[in-house]
């Protein structure tokens, strides 16, 4: 008898731990391997000290999205010093349809943060998004639902009465502490991507030399433009890339007049 309960007890924890990957948050995952490469744009914009090129665009679900479900918007760019003296970049700005500027973020959580509140504001003000943010699973009340669910689907099988007291710890134990290092593990590969990817500023540029990385800003719908900020030498320097283009990004589109 005990023996069928501690069979009956292994084998339950296996079927919950296949499903691990169901329950770790969303918020870690990195993209499948089929994600589609992003489009290459190659939108430039010049001065004759500096030469800013938006290589491509990265945004959430979208082509090249290397993060399930990453709440912001990846600028991929290209700055060439065209000029005699160091460049010495300080600053980026993307200002967005109502004219707000945004400013590229350092830590990808805090990133998806202000995403979400922006996100908010944007909604109060009117504007049908074509982009929301769903709300992120909390991996233990998942858990511990999909202990219970399994514990009864077993004993109305089998007939046998379990020791619930004895199985229901160890099963939840067992399967949130995967949970969790597996959350733990997925999220150190977010940020050590995200930091590998990153473009730190401020970051001097030397005449002749080119500098390129991932500027990331929390979503931003229908951008206007995107414009860096530098120092040439002693003179201060603006590069500005219009982005009319990109009018109707993270935009629900008008329904159509009948």
């Amino acid at each position: 008898m005990i023996r069928g309960h501690l069979l009956c007890s292994v084998a339950l924890a296996a079927a919950l731990l296949t499903q691990v990957g169901c329950v770790t948050s969303k918020k870690y995952r990195l993209a499948k391997d089929d994600t589609p490469p992003a489009q290459a744009l190659g939108w430039t914009a010049a001065t004759p000290a500096a030469t800013l090129t938006l290589e491509t665009l990265v945004v959430f679900k979208g082509p090249g999205s290397w993060k399930r479900e990453a709440r912001w918007d990846e600028y991929i760019v290209r700055v060439t010093n065209t000029g005699n003296q160091p460049l010495a970049i300080y600053d980026a700005e993307l200002v967005d349809l109502q004219g707000v500027p945004q400013h590229p973020g350092d830590d990808p959580w805090a990133l998806e943060k202000l995403s979400y509140t922006n996100w908010d504001k944007y909604g109060k003000v009117g504007l049908k998004l074509a982009a929301g943010a769903g709300a992120v699973v909390v991996y233990g009340a998942a858990v511990t639902g999909v202990a219970l669910s399994g514990m009864a689907a077993g004993s109305a099988a089998s007939g046998a009465v379990f020791l619930v007291a004895d199985v229901i710890p160890l099963v939840a134990l067992v399967d949130v502490t995967t949970v969790a290092v597996m959350n733990h593990n997925n999220r150190n590969k977010v940020e050590a991507e995200f930091a590998r990817r990153k473009l730190n500023l401020p970051l001097m540029v030397s005449p002749g030399a080119s500098a390129q990385g991932s500027l990331f800003f929390p979503m931003t719908p229908g951008p206007r433009r995107l414009t860096l900020r530098s120092y040439a030498g002693e003179a201060r320097l603006e590069v500005t890339l219009e982005l009319k283009p990109l009018a109707g990004l993270h935009l629900a589109p008008k329904p159509a007049k009948k």
